[in-house]
C-alpha cells in the first residue's frame, strides 16, 4: 500500500505532470525506489497499483496533483506577491487615468 503522496514526491515541475494517473504514480513509485532500474520498477509498480484503493489512485490525477501543488506554502507566497503586485500596478493605474482625467477637465 502507499501513503497519501505530497506533490513534491510525484514531481519537481508541475508542467510534467501527466494527464494519466498511472505514469505520475510510476513517477512516485520511481522516486521511493530510486535504486530500480527500468525492469524492477516496471515488474513491481503494477503490483502496488492493483493493490492500491480507488481512492489511493485518484490521488495521482493530474488535477489533484496540481491542487497540492497550488495549496503548497511557496506558491501561495507567490500568489501573496503577485497580488500586491497587481494592486500596486493597478493604483498607479488609477492615479494615471485620474491625472489624465483632470488634465482633460481643465
Amino acid at each position: 500500500m502507499v501513503n497519501a503522496p505530497l506533490a513534491r514526491d510525484v514531481l519537481d515541475n508541475p508542467i510534467l505532470v501527466a494527464p494519466l494517473p498511472y505514469i505520475n504514480f510510476l513517477r512516485y513509485f520511481k522516486r521511493k525506489h530510486p535504486t530500480y532500474g527500468v525492469r524492477r520498477l516496471l515488474q513491481e509498480a503494477p503490483a502496488h497499483w492493483d493493490a492500491m484503493t480507488k481512492g489511493q489512485k485518484n490521488l495521482f490525477q493530474k488535477k489533484r496533483i496540481l491542487a497540492r501543488v497550488a495549496r503548497s506554502p511557496q506558491i501561495r507566497l507567490c500568489r501573496v506577491l503577485h497580488r500586491n503586485e497587481c494592486k500596486s500596478i493597478a493604483n498607479y493605474m488609477r492615479r494615471t487615468f485620474r491625472r489624465k482625467q483632470n488634465n482633460r477637465a481643465k
